[in-house]
């Protein structure tokens, strides 16, 4: 129903409004590195991210090496300006494909919000429950600009 779709939507822009949105820089690639060390899928993970499936095809034709291709299509997204923790972590907890739920959990452990009033046990329990409700509701990987 319409009006489930809209909440779900209003509670996953307030958990991950909870994490940091500082954008993210090139300095702050070896970060991002270590916090997606898990992800295995790059390709997977750049589309939820919003990068081109023609840029993804490039950055694979020019280098097969999988540590390579995660780091310069991460560096493509870092090139955006639009990069930060929070749009990993919707990128992470919204994917179906990419479907990295600890991953995401760990991200905002990591890089809360300083501002925030919530607790880090309160952003993982809402991610928790928006991974299961957005799983039935929508099958659309997020983009850079959601």
């Amino acid at each position: 129903d319409s009006n489930h779709t809209v909440n779900t939507m209003k509670t996953l822009r307030t958990a991950t409004s909870l994490v940091d949105e500082t954008h993210l820089t090139v300095s702050d690639l070896v970060p991002i590195l270590e916090a997606t060390v898990e992800v295995r899928d790059w390709y997977i993970l750049g589309l939820a991210l919003g990068i081109s499936g023609f840029v993804l095809e490039r950055i694979q034709y020019e280098d097969y090496n999988r540590i390579d291709c995660k780091r310069k299509m991460l560096l493509k997204w870092l090139y955006t300006g639009l990069a930060s923790w929070s749009s990993l972590v919707k990128a992470l907890i919204r994917s179906p494909l990419v479907n990295e739920m600890v991953i995401a959990e760990q991200i905002s452990k990591d890089h809360p919000n300083s501002s925030s009033v919530y607790s880090t046990d309160h952003i993982v329990n809402t991610m928790t429950t928006l991974r299961t409700a957005t799983s039935l509701v929508d099958d659309t990987p997020l983009t850079v600009s959601d």
